[in-house]
């Protein structure tokens, strides 16, 4: 092949790839989601795949049924609990504002993390001497229309929901049954030797293992930890608690400290000081024992992803992919380091540039 043919290869070939991609990135999540959920689920399509005598369709339908079952109705029912209760912030805190009387009493007592937050506002306002509760009347109103605004749009957004699952689960299908020779189609046409080749996928086997089941066991640790606590000191909607504790478990360094600390003020001012000590003594397990130890030795080790790159990447892979990037944005900085880590061995293998000639004596 002449070096204009090539020349006209790679341009084809580049311009066309890169066609494929802005038409496939509508789709890029719900794809991504498929691929990390099958990868995760992997093991125990392999299970599946031998109980069935080997029938690959079979045993990826009935994955992929269990993947609807095991995420649309936890889902469903967060979904239901996280709305009431906010419903109920919601109309508490308008019905407060607007009759001057923004206290920590009997009221918030359904509510201890917005309490918290509410004797820091009510000390943030003495200090100022403002008056900053009519300004909140104000936007607490227009956080109500902007509510039932929104509402409008709950079918729209429900068909849209249905569609991207539905594409999630399409392509979970074709990944379980077809996953081993989309792997070796991959690895043959990777644009590396098969050495690097499979240096990156080794990274991204220990990364997508680290952030997957290491934070995923994490999340459920302090979760179910936090469901205990709040039901042991008597706080009310403790599952829901324990919920977004097991959400926020996914950010590092802060965690589940965003809702136990506020909720931990909030009993304190109450005079609860035995119930707040006991939070505390929880949420310092939590940040100590499972936030640190616990993610450390799971997912440090297993990624091999220093803890703060870990931190990084996930916050500006969830500002860039959503909730998708608390998988994707470790994943895209460990590969890029891989990258790095092979261009400087190659580069290291092949010396220096530019030699050293000897002087021409004349």
């Amino acid at each position: 092949m002449s070096k204009a043919s090539r020349l006209t290869h790679v341009a084809l070939m580049t311009g066309t790839l890169a066609l494929a991609g802005f038409i496939l990135s509508p789709l890029f999540s719900p794809i991504l989601w498929a691929v990390v959920l099958v990868y995760a689920l992997y093991p125990l399509y392999g299970l599946v795949l031998r109980a069935t005598g080997g029938r690959e369709a079979l045993s990826a339908f009935l994955l992929c049924t269990i993947m609807t079952v095991g995420l649309l109705l936890p889902l469903f029912y967060l979904t239901l609990l996280v709305a009431q209760d906010l419903a109920g912030m919601v109309s508490s805190l308008a019905t407060y504002l607007q009759q001057g009387e923004l206290t920590v009493g009997e009221g918030w007592r359904r509510y201890p993390v917005i309490a918290g937050f509410v004797v820091q506002f009510q000390n943030l306002e003495r200090l100022t001497g403002s008056d900053l509760q009519s300004s909140l009347v104000t936007g607490v109103a227009d956080l109500g229309k902007l509510l039932i605004q929104q509402s409008t749009n709950v079918v729209s957004n429900l068909v849209q929901w249905a569609i991207e699952f539905g594409i999630v689960l399409l392509s979970a299908f074709y990944f379980f049954r077809d996953g081993k020779r989309i792997v070796d189609w991959t690895q043959e046409n990777f644009p590396l030797t098969p050495e690097r080749r499979r240096l990156v996928l080794t990274r991204f086997d220990e990364v997508v293992k680290g952030a997957v089941y290491g934070n995923t066991i994490v999340a459920l640790l302090e979760g179910v930890i936090g469901w205990l606590a709040f039901w042991s000191v008597g706080l009310p909607s403790p599952i829901l608690w324990g919920a977004v504790m097991a959400i926020t478990a996914y950010i590092p360094f802060v965690g589940a400290a965003l809702v136990w600390i506020p909720a931990a003020v909030y009993l304190a001012i109450q005079g609860a000081y035995v119930q707040a000590g006991t939070l505390v003594a929880v949420g310092i397990v939590l940040s100590v024992v499972i936030d640190e130890l616990v993610r450390n030795m799971i997912v440090g080790k297993v990624s091999k992803v220093h803890s703060l790159i870990m931190f990084f990447s996930v916050i500006g892979g969830m500002q860039f992919f959503g909730l998708l990037g608390i998988v994707a944005g470790p994943l895209v900085v460990a590969v890029a380091i891989t990258l790095l880590e092979t261009y400087r061995s190659d580069t290291a293998e092949l010396g220096p540039i530019v030699t050293d000639r000897p002087e021409e004596t004349s």
